[in-house]
Order: C-alpha cells, then structure tokens, then sequence
C-alpha cells in the first residue's frame, strides 16, 4: 500500500531579516501527515520550498525525541552526527539545494519510527531560516484467529537480498524473546519459555525473503504485538515490521451455585 498523506493544519508565518542587508526570508511552519504501512520498505517524509537556499546552510531533520535523524551541511552529509537509530536507513536527494526538495527517505519504517519529524533549516549564523512538521503514521498489520486453531502465521515479507549473517529476532510486547534466527540456524536457547516448541520459521528464510513466523497454539494470553527486526552483523538495524495479533476466546458460562448455611442454635 502506498504511503498517503496531507497539510492539515498550519501553526505560524513570520519573516526574518537577514543581517543588514534587505533580503527576507520566508518561514513558514506546517504540519504534514503520512500514513504508511509497517514493513514496506520506505516512506518520504516531504519538505519542499520555493525559496533559494544559500549553499553554506544546514540542515537538520530530528525526530520526535530530538534526536538526530540525517543532517545536511556544507554542501553534504554529516552521518557522524546520525542517532545509530537511524544509520543506513536515511536518504536525501543528492543536490537538495537545486529543486528545493529536503525531503527525507526513511527506509523500513517501523511502529517505534511513528510521531513527530522536523525538517529545520539554519542560516550560517545558526539563524532558522524555515521549519517544517511531518507527523507520520505507521499503521500496524492486524491478523485474528480463533483460540485453539492449530497455528497462526504472523507475516513478514521483503524482496530485498539478505545476507547470510543477518539476525532476525521476533519480539512480543513484553519485550520477550520469541523467535532468533541467525547464522543460518534458528536460536532456541535464546527464546522465551512461554514459546518454547511453539514457534517455526522457514528453513531457508533468506532465498525467498520471507521472514514470517508461525506460532502454534495460540490462547488468549497470545494477544498483542510481536515485532521482527533484522539487524546485520554489527548490530545496526536493518528493516522490520510489526504484527497484531488478536485471538478470539470462547465464551464460557459459570454457574455458582449459593450455599446457606442454617445454623440452629
């Protein structure tokens, strides 16, 4: 599904005086909304403008914690100052300043990736020459089946090439353990308790990119979210996606029955 999107809100227009000489710049702060599904393989955070922009600007896109998603200055990239959240997973056209298009790619998108992301643009001076909101969404995949069915399958597909010593972990929303591939071979030892013998994935997961999990037996205390994520060899996240799982109970009738007790005295 491709990502959608609109302005739907403007909070505030005012003008900057560059220094002594008469030249005005034009800020305009908006909020953008973008929806996209988890597990897809990017999504562009847009930041357009009309106005030249001077070569010796920087460029700052940080996320809803501060943190540095991808910084542009001088004329290049810093990756130096990117939160490892980020690292390998942003991209920006190469010569940004001609067409005026900051627009962020932000590979993988995740449910941890949804909230707030500003593009901010500085003068040499340090002075904020425009600023722009993009509020994105990542809508979470829902998957339902009825308590006592033999298996469910929790999907995850990528048409992208994976090496062989990748690590997939899946988690669930207690942060527990459920599934570890790595090396070629499933990681039994690191799963949780509660999964133990429950779990499979494909033998040979990363010919035909398909990174999806069965779980067997699923009861009610299986509800929520399980998340995959893949990380390379020396930890950085790679892509990942996030599955909700709702398993439907039977209902069941109880019936008290009420003791009196006669006591006579």
């Amino acid at each position: 599904m491709s990502p959608t999107g609109g302005l739907y809100t403007s909070r505030y227009l005012w003008f900057v005086t560059k220094k002594v000489i008469d030249v005005m710049w034009f800020i305009f702060f908006s909020v953008y909304k973008v929806e996209v599904d988890s597990g897809v393989e990017s999504v562009q955070l847009p930041c357009k403008t009309l106005v030249h922009l001077p070569k010796d600007l920087r460029l700052e896109w940080t996320d809803r914690d501060n943190r540095k998603v991808h910084v542009y200055q001088n004329g290049s990239e810093q990756p130096k100052e990117q939160n490892q959240v980020y690292e390998d997973r942003t991209e920006m056209k190469k010569d940004l300043l001609r067409p005026g298009d900051l627009s962020l790619t932000l590979k993988y998108p995740t449910d941890r990736d949804r909230g707030s992301y500003i593009c901010t643009i500085y003068s040499r001076e340090g002075n904020i020459l425009m600023k722009k909101q993009v509020e994105l969404q990542v809508k979470v995949l829902k998957v339902e089946v009825d308590s006592g069915v033999e298996s469910v399958q929790l999907p995850f597909k990528t048409t992208d090439h994976l090496p062989e010593d990748v690590r997939v972990e899946w988690m669930d929303s207690d942060n527990r353990i459920v599934h570890v591939y790595q090396n070629s071979s499933d990681r039994p030892e690191e799963q949780n308790q509660v999964y133990r013998d429950r779990t499979e994935m494909k033998k040979d997961l990363l010919r035909p990119g398909d990174l999806s999990l069965t779980l067997k037996y699923p009861t009610d205390g299986d509800r929520g979210k399980y998340t995959c994520r893949v990380y390379s060899t020396e930890g950085n996240f790679m892509r990942g996606k996030t599955v909700l799982l709702k398993v439907k109970g039977q209902n069941h009738l109880f019936v008290f029955g009420c003791l009196s007790l006669v006591v006579c005295l």
